[in-house]
C-alpha cells in the first residue's frame, strides 16, 4: 500500500472529522461496536493532522523522517500506527495531559481502542457506546484545544 495516498494533513483532518461523523451515525443506528471503533480513527487522524501542524511537515513520511532526525522517534517506531499513545507521546502535549487527571482519565478511556475491534464478534452495548463515544469527543476537544 502506498504510504504517500492519504496522508496529509488536509486528509488527515477531514478523514478525522468523517470518521467522528460516522460514528455517530452507527451510534444512532445501535451498531455500537462499530461506532466505538470507527470513533477510534477519529482521534487517530485527529493525533496525525496535530502533530503535522506542530512540526510544520506536509505529509506523514515527512513527519517520520524529522522526528527521526531529530531523535524524537526511534527507527524501530513509526507514526504510521494505530497506536493512541505512541502518537500522543511525540507531541509536546503529553506531560500536560499526565498531570490533568481529568484528561488522562479520559485518555485512559480513548485509549482502550484498538484497531482489532474489527474482528471481534463481543458486541458492546449501549451504555458502554455512549460513554466512550463521550470520552472521545471530550478528548477531541481537549487536543484541539491544546496542540
Amino acid at each position: 500500500m502506498n504510504r504517500d495516498l492519504h496522508n496529509g494533513i488536509s486528509e488527515q483532518a477531514n478523514a478525522s472529522h468523517q470518521r467522528l461523523e460516522d460514528a455517530k451515525v452507527l451510534l444512532n443506528a445501535s451498531r455500537w461496536r462499530g461506532a466505538m471503533y470507527i470513533g477510534g480513527y477519529a482521534v487517530e487522524c485527529l493525533l496525525k493532522t496535530k502533530l503535522m501542524q506542530i512540526y510544520d511537515c506536509k505529509n506523514l513520511g515527512e513527519l517520520e523522517d524529522l522526528l527521526r532526525q531529530r531523535s524524537i522517534l526511534s527507527a524501530h517506531r513509526t507514526v504510521f500506527t494505530h497506536q493512541l499513545e505512541d502518537l500522543l507521546r511525540l507531541a509536546p502535549g503529553y506531560n500536560r495531559l499526565m498531570q490533568n487527571r481529568d484528561v488522562l482519565s479520559l485518555f485512559n478511556k480513548v485509549n482502550q481502542w484498538t484497531p482489532n475491534w474489527r474482528y471481534t464478534s463481543k458486541q458492546a452495548n449501549r451504555r458502554e457506546a455512549t460513554e466512550f463515544m463521550t470520552s472521545i469527543e471530550r478528548f477531541m476537544h481537549w487536543i484541539d484545544n491544546n496542540f
